[in-house]
């Protein structure tokens, strides 16, 4: 018996996974044209690709943390945004 064909056995899970992963890629890409241009424009734009990124890719979250412990100072306010986010998402759900 032959391995299973590799369209066979993708789940719609699996594709979803990677298409959000790719669409992550391709709004960090954007971000990086819009940059030049006045404004802010870039930055969040990357930052949005980025989380679809980091929500979906177990490879890149790996790499975010070891960069995050690598060089702390880059990501105090990345890491900060987040507790800030992560609290004020607690909040909401236990009622305090």
């Amino acid at each position: 018996m032959s391995p299973p064909d590799t369209a066979q056995s993708l789940s719609f899970a699996r594709v979803r996974q990677l298409a959000l992963i790719g669409a992550g890629c391709t709004i960090i890409l954007l971000g990086l044209l819009i940059a030049p241009l006045p404004g802010p424009g870039g930055l969040p734009v990357m930052l949005l690709g980025g989380v679809l990124v980091l929500r979906n890719s177990a490879d890149a979250r790996r790499l975010f943390v070891r960069s995050k412990r690598r060089y702390p100072r880059i990501f105090s306010p990345v890491e900060r945004i987040r507790l800030k986010l992560r609290n004020r998402r607690l909040r909401k759900i236990y009622g305090e």
